[in-house]
């Protein structure tokens, strides 16, 4: 790991060369292109807690994309808790064994680990629900390792979809950076469009627990689309009236997802102003399946703030070119809130 780090802040002094050919969007590219015979093949990166567990739930029912993996990082609960989430909800939507859970990196690149989102989702990330440990394990392999390979062996066909810190996607482009040109795509849940952040004032979680792995990302060269905290604000809240409809499916999967929601339709309410539960990962990854979801997509150069004392974490968005540097992200800057839920009621149907 040291010599890991080592590579990471050399790769740091670099990153300004890095973005200089400004890279279309591959979701944009979908959103064009009549859809392929075959599934779209995902990497889905996840700190599963809550509304991972919902995004794993929208993906593993999707027939547009085939996930390859799923890979753990660092982020909303201990370590170890949100593999048994990923293994659990894989195993309650009836895939147990059939989608390999690889154990990425369990800490920031270079800092300390960040505490979690307990609060958010309770102490085991779903709702104080404490379900029992799953049948499937994850694999040995290291989740970085199983990415390269995948990537490898599917090359210019894989998306990663990161609805968590983006760790173990920066490890990646550092292990291995010829591979960069091989990845199809990312598109990762974070930051925000002229709105307002969810752990500061200016910054979004998954930006906040390891802003070097967003930096990097940002600067590798791959084709990015961010969407953001605010789009789940605008988009993808579940009010009690929609939770009476997840109600009166009466399926396995709609009380799975009332259970791990108790505590977020909570917080979201008394702490975050909303009228229900937010599902930022949910729309992330929905985008993915039926990128039609996604409304308006700007390309614009974007940057990370690593060193702000007030500031760390937050997503720069030149909207007004001044720093006269090319588009190097697609940001998705509105979503269709009807085409979601729609999705969202079929998975749980």
């Amino acid at each position: 790991m040291e010599a890991t780090r080592r590579q990471f802040l050399q790769a740091m002094a670099g990153t300004a060369s890095a973005s200089a050919l400004a890279p279309v969007s591959a979701l944009a590219k979908m959103r064009s292109e009549e859809p392929a015979a075959g599934r779209r093949r995902i990497i889905l990166d996840t700190d599963t807690a809550t509304d991972d567990a919902a995004a794993i739930l929208l993906a593993m029912k999707a027939p547009t994309i085939k996930v390859e993996a799923i890979t753990i990082v660092v982020g909303n609960v201990e370590f170890d808790q949100e593999a048994k989430n990923a293994l659990y909800t894989l195993q309650v939507s009836g895939n147990a064994h059939k989608v390999p859970v690889f154990l990425g990196s369990s800490r920031p690149l270079l800092r300390p680990i960040h505490g979690d989102a307990t609060y958010v989702h309770g102490k085991d990330g779903m709702s104080n629900s404490f379900f029992p440990d799953p049948e499937q394990k994850p694999e040995e392999e290291w989740a970085v390792d199983a990415m390269i390979r995948l990537i490898e062996a599917h090359p210019h066909e894989i998306t990663i979809v990161a609805i968590g810190a983006l760790t173990n996607v920066a490890l990646l482009l550092l292990r291995k950076p010829s591979i960069a040109p091989l990845i199809q795509g990312i598109t990762f849940m974070g930051g925000t469009y002229k709105f307002y952040g969810n752990v500061t004032p200016v910054a979004t979680y998954n930006i906040w627990v390891d802003p070097e792995a967003a930096k990097i990302v940002f600067h590798s060269g791959v084709p990015i689309t961010t969407v953001g905290f605010d789009v789940s604000v605008h988009s993808s809240i579940f009010t009690d009236a929609d939770y009476e409809r997840v109600a009166k499916l009466g399926t396995p999967l709609a009380k799975f997802f009332t259970e791990i929601n108790k505590v977020r339709r909570v917080y979201c309410k008394e702490h975050q102003k909303m009228n229900g539960s937010n599902h930022p990962d949910a729309i992330t990854t929905a985008i993915v399946i039926d990128p039609t979801i996604a409304m308006e997509l700007l390309p614009r150069y974007c940057d990370v703030e690593t060193q702000g004392e007030l500031t760390r974490g937050a997503m720069l968005i030149d909207e007004l070119g001044t720093m006269k540097q090319p588009p190097n992200v697609t940001v998705c800057a509105a979503a269709d809130e009807k085409k979601f839920k729609e999705m969202m009621f079929r998975a749980l149907s």
